[in-house]
């Protein structure tokens, strides 16, 4: 294991890049899991409902899944995700929204992310109002909705994710920057645009690699092509310091959805993970440590 630079700060790692989605998920899952992170040198995971729904399935309860975090000193720095809100009736958006709410809460977690994948089936001032309307949802509970643009969403840029949150308008609301997203957006990082993000309004910044040419089929790449921070070309360390310099105190989290590193397994994979991700961050965002 790759110790991290003295003073770096704690590092998360997404769980389901380890366990993908749509893979068998029980209660062995669970903790081999909670091992695979905590073994690898990570403080912190964002977890999936998911994930804590098949280890329920398997026999294992809520809060012993979540007791298996608290044994390894794994704190849950955000729950995901909520995707059918953009589209939906407020029945609709509660339903889906309150038990990952109410997971938060029982995780001790703040944050719960948001995205939408639909391309064009809200206008702008609709998708506003549904997501105002969880962020209310959030609030009522003292928890706050970190949102994640997608390129091929109705929400494609980080230009298009800060006119949204000022149209939403609540202080609950921010915003997660994944260095994917930033780089595969629609005419590329745009550094002025990543400045101008209010520093308390960047609640998570997810960290992994892309080769300058795209693939062919985005959704293809960002959930199996990824790579390890520092072996692609996104300019990962100028993203870190303008966010830095700008005074954001982030939620800082490895999200490497890798097919090839998952073939080598949870435990090999959090580890080269992990390595890679302390190299790129070095000692930034250390008074978070």
């Amino acid at each position: 294991m790759t110790a991290p630079a003295p003073g770096a700060a704690s590092v998360a790692v997404t769980a389901p890049t380890l366990f993908p989605l749509g893979g068998p998920f029980g209660a062995a899952e669970a903790r081999a899991l909670v091992d695979a992170v905590a073994g690898a040198g990570f403080g912190a995971v964002q977890l999936t409902g998911a994930h804590v729904d098949g280890a329920a399935a398997d026999g294992m309860a809520r809060e012993e899944f979540l007791d298996l975090h608290r044994a390894r000193g794994l704190e849950v720095v955000t729950v995901e995700v909520l995707m059918g809100w953009a589209t939906a009736d407020q029945e609709a958006i509660a339903a889906e929204a309150v038990p990952l709410l109410d997971l938060a809460r029982h995780a001790g977690c703040d944050k719960v992310v948001a995205i939408t994948i639909d391309r064009s089936g809200a206008s702008a001032a609709e998708v506003a109002q549904r997501l105002g309307y969880l962020c209310d949802l959030a609030a009522e509970r003292g928890l706050q909705i970190s949102y994640e643009f997608i390129p091929w969403s109705v929400v494609p840029t980080l230009a298009d994710a800060l006119r949204l949150l000022d149209a939403v308008d609540r202080p609950n609301l921010g915003l997660v920057l994944d260095t994917w997203h930033l780089f595969r957006q629609p005419g590329g990082l745009d550094e002025a645009v990543l400045r101008a993000v209010p520093a308390d309004r960047v609640h998570v910044v997810q960290l992994c690699d892309a080769p300058a040419r795209p693939a062919d089929d985005p959704v293809v790449e960002t959930t199996t092509g990824r790579l390890l921070p520092g072996e692609g070309d996104i300019d990962i360390p100028a993203v870190l310091d303008v966010l830095a310099t700008a005074g954001a105190t982030p939620v800082l989290a490895a999200e490497v959805y890798s097919a090839p590193l998952a073939e080598l397994g949870p435990a090999e994979m959090a580890r080269r993970v992990y390595a890679a991700t302390g190299k790129v961050l070095g000692t930034r965002f250390s008074a978070r440590a």
